[in-house]
Order: C-alpha cells, then structure tokens, then sequence
C-alpha cells in the first residue's frame, strides 16, 4: 500500500508576521518557513502505518519553488521514503489555489498509484481546508476529514478517528 501525503511550505508558526506598508499580504522575505503543522501530523500518521507494515511505501508531494525542497527533506527525515517536488515558478506559487493543488495531488496519486492520500486538516497560513475534499472528489475517493487516528481493520478497510 502507498501513501501520497502532501506537505507544504508556509511561514513558521512562531514568526511573528508582519503586514506590508502597502497592506496587500504579508512579508515572507528573509523569514523562516517550515512544514505546515497539519501536514507534518498527516504524515506521521503514514509512517506510522509503514511502521506497522501496512503501508509499503509513504510519498510527501509539495508544489512550490525550489525553497520547497526544503520542506521534502523535512518529510524524507521524519520518515518517508521519497519525495517529489512538483516545482513552479514564486509568482505561480502566490496564486495558487486549493483547487489547483488538488489537480496536481490528484493527477500525482494516479501517476503514483497511491491507495491512500493523507493531507493537514488545513494550512496555516490560508486556513481554507478546501484541499482534501476537492482532492477527494476529483479522484472519486471517499474521505475522512479531521482523522486524529487510522487503524487497519481485518477487513481490509480502515477505521478512522476523526475530532471536531
């Protein structure tokens, strides 16, 4: 079994920001970025199953520009196999959106042949949590959102603890 976990790069949660004189964002320069905490439980949560022999093989996937590999050898040193950086120019980063990522996370568990996706509940620096369900609905996959656990049934199925 693979799984695909999608990790992104996003401004550390301890920075404080700060907000451009020109009030259109905030400064990401010369500031320290890390993996989006959510993503980096998602992905605990699949080396966990590859601890246990469930999962054969877990894929941290991230688009970004070449600052993003930093955040795939983040992933490969917590535990996955390999990664993969779909890389894309910094002005194409800033305007990407949810439903852009769910393509590329889509069209990479096809090309990958994941049997499982696990992604952060949310990022921390858009909050939108639009990214797994859209994901989910472009490969026609059932979800499980807000998952705080996943257990591996006789069954063959899995059995998913989620939180609100």
């Amino acid at each position: 079994m693979r799984i695909l976990v999608g990790v992104k790069r996003v401004i550390d949660y301890a920075v404080k920001v700060r907000v451009k004189p020109d009030k259109t964002g905030v400064v990401k320069e010369n500031v320290q970025h890390s993996m989006n905490p959510f993503d980096e439980i998602a992905l605990e949560e699949a080396v966990r199953l590859k601890e246990k022999k469930v999962a054969s093989e877990v894929i941290a996937v991230s688009c970004g520009p070449a600052k993003t590999q930093e955040t795939l050898r983040t992933a490969l040193a917590k535990g996955a196999d390999r990664a993969v950086h779909v890389e894309i120019d910094e002005k194409t980063a800033e305007k990407m959106e949810p439903i852009h990522v769910a393509k590329i996370l889509s069209k990479m568990a096809v090309e990958e042949k994941a049997d499982l996706i696990f992604l952060g509940k949310q990022a921390i620096d858009d909050d939108a949590n639009q990214t797994s369900q859209l994901t989910a609905g472009f490969l026609e996959w059932p979800q499980a959102l807000f998952a705080s656990k996943v257990e591996p049934e006789d069954n063959g199925y899995f059995k998913v603890t989620t939180y609100v």
